[in-house]
């Protein structure tokens, strides 16, 4: 199993909840999951946009000082491109890719807490970056200042002032720089480590859940999707990974 480790400290003085990670092993623990299971990976373009967005997910997950479980559904501006990921209290994590209508331009991100009911937010994206379109949830749905940074070798940091303060040091940095700031941090005298959490690449979808989701349906509906099929595929919305299903 690939392991990503992450922290999130508290930087005392400027007064900055901060987090940092590394996405390289949970990315390289999709591609082996896409192997083993068939999964679609997509063209460059696509597979370089979930990329992105399973590390800025990490993150903002991570940001959290309760764990929580985490959807995010995103159809980029400018293209068919659709993403989802979805982070778990536990760290398991998992993405796939999706088709989108062009022009939707939507994110829809949902939470839910242990024991406590789900919530959803909806906004409109207007970059094609997914690492923005996470900046733009705290910013629009949660009204909170963010920054958030991504490198191409995985790396990344996730930065928010406490109540009242700024940016302070890292105000107007480059994603390199504050991505090379905030991993500097670890033994300072006024940086304490608050968390650590470990993220993996992985999926809760079986055969028995795959089955339970179609028994659920309507009998209408179930008998449109049977149709005459002995059997049927159906891909798991979560991970993208196929289940074919026999009709008895």
């Amino acid at each position: 199993m690939h392991l990503s480790h992450y922290c999130r400290y508290l930087w005392q003085g400027p007064e900055l909840i901060v987090i940092t990670g590394n996405a390289a092993r949970l990315w390289q623990g999709r591609q082996d999951y896409c192997g083993t299971h068939a999964v679609e990976t997509g063209d460059a373009e696509a597979s370089a946009a979930l990329r992105r967005l399973l590390a800025a997910a990490g993150l903002a997950a991570v940001s959290l000082p309760e764990r929580e479980s985490w959807g995010w559904t995103l159809a980029l501006p400018g293209s068919c491109i659709g993403l989802f990921c979805g982070i778990e209290p536990e760290g398991m994590a998992c993405a796939c890719l999706r088709r989108s209508e062009p022009g939707a331009d939507t994110a829809v991100v949902q939470r839910q807490k242990e024991k406590s009911p789900l919530t959803q937010s909806t906004y409109t994206l207007t970059d094609a970056d997914p690492a923005r379109a996470v900046e733009g949830y705290f910013e629009s749905a949660a009204q909170m200042l963010v920054r958030l940074a991504l490198l191409d070798d995985g790396r990344g940091a996730f930065v928010q002032p406490l109540p009242g303060r700024a940016f302070g040091p890292l105000d107007g940095l480059g994603d390199r720089d504050l991505v090379e700031q905030c991993l500097a941090l670890p033994g300072r005298t006024n940086v304490k480590l608050l968390d650590e959490v470990v993220l993996f690449y992985g999926c809760r979808c079986s055969d028995d859940m795959i089955i339970s989701m179609i028994a659920a349906l309507p009998a209408q509906q179930r008998a449109e999707l049977w149709r005459d099929a002995a059997q049927l595929t159906v891909n798991c919305p979560r991970c993208g990974r196929a289940y074919t299903i026999a009709r008895a």
